[in-house]
């Protein structure tokens, strides 16, 4: 299992997360969350917004990110979506 334990740069829809492993990777989240965001009740329409995207927040105790709205991803597939 991977898990998140900083997060680096951030750009809209884009995030640069260290994992435990010691590496940096990418992770574009732009066609997920145009994906996700068909239905006008999805709780990620609100992290197309690029000033809402910015406010990720690092969850501690779960090694993990999160927005306040609710959304937060398993660290193991943030992993899996990610570029070296």
């Amino acid at each position: 299992m991977h898990f998140v334990k900083e997060i680096g740069k951030v750009e809209p829809f884009k995030l640069q997360l260290k994992f435990e492993d010691g590496t940096l990777r990418t992770i574009d989240f732009r066609e997920k969350l145009f994906e996700w965001s068909i239905s006008d009740h999805s709780i990620y329409k609100t992290l197309l917004e690029p000033e809402y995207f910015r406010e990720v927040r690092y969850n501690k105790e779960l090694e993990t990110i999160y927005w306040d709205n609710g959304v937060d991803f398993c660290p193991e597939m943030l992993y899996e979506w990610s570029n070296k």
